[in-house]
């Protein structure tokens, strides 16, 4: 029940492993994301705070709507880290498994 990898399976290990070691020292702690989050949860609402304090259009348009995007993007910005930080997580065990199946 001896399976030979094709030349395919091997790049791709190969790959997988070279990519894992590139990224070890550059990892996000795990409550990085969380911290994204936060920050942009709390963004959007003191620029809510501040628009519904001072209702005109030039507040909805210099305030708002400058807040609720900047928000966004950290909130965007913290599932980024999280998604990439896992992604590296599971490809660092996956790496353990094939190495220990591959010696």
């Amino acid at each position: 029940m001896d399976k030979v990898l094709t030349v395919k399976e091997k790049r791709y290990i190969k790959n997988l492993m070279s990519s894992s070691k590139k990224t070890d020292p550059v990892m996000w702690p795990s409550w990085g994301g969380w911290v994204a989050f936060m920050l942009g949860g709390a963004v959007m609402v003191y620029s809510c705070f501040l628009t519904v304090s001072n209702l005109s259009a030039d507040s909805v348009r210099l305030v708002l709507v400058p807040g609720i995007l900047t928000g966004m993007v950290l909130l965007v910005g913290g599932y980024w880290t999280q998604y990439m930080s896992r992604k590296a997580e599971n490809d660092k065990v996956l790496v353990g498994i094939l190495q220990k199946l591959l010696d």
